[in-house]
């Protein structure tokens, strides 16, 4: 439970970083594979097809999606448990995403607010 909630909350520093400067670090990344693979290493397989869904979307988005977005996907998918729960995850990440950008027209979007919040929905239900 302990190590959830620091996954939790490394997950949330990331999510407030990439609001503030629109960047998600490398550094911040390489300790998140290290505090998950105490704990999700059987998933990381299953995180590589989230990875795959994500260089798809930013092919087809052509380049609008960031680099740190499809690395970051990788590590959200890894608490979940099968492909279907990959794909509600980034279904709520996309909802969600797409109302903050109706609702506020920014001129770019922090999306690792919404992928982790997509995560977490997919791990509550």
């Amino acid at each position: 439970m302990w190590i959830d909630l620091l996954i939790l909350s490394y997950f949330l520093w990331i999510a407030y970083y990439d609001c503030r400067f629109h960047l998600i670090r490398n550094i911040d990344l390489v300790l998140l594979l290290l505090i998950q693979s105490f704990v999700y290493l059987g998933n990381f397989l299953i995180a590589l097809s989230a990875i795959s869904i994500y260089l798809l979307l930013n092919l087809l988005a052509k380049g609008k999606i960031g680099a740190g977005d499809v690395k970051l996907s990788f590590f959200c998918a890894t608490p979940l448990g099968s492909l279907s729960e990959i794909l509600n995850s980034i279904s709520f990440a996309w909802i969600a995403g797409g109302l903050f950008a109706l609702t506020r027209r920014p001129q770019a979007i922090p999306f690792a607010p919404f992928m982790i919040f997509g995560t977490y929905m997919v791990k509550i239900l």
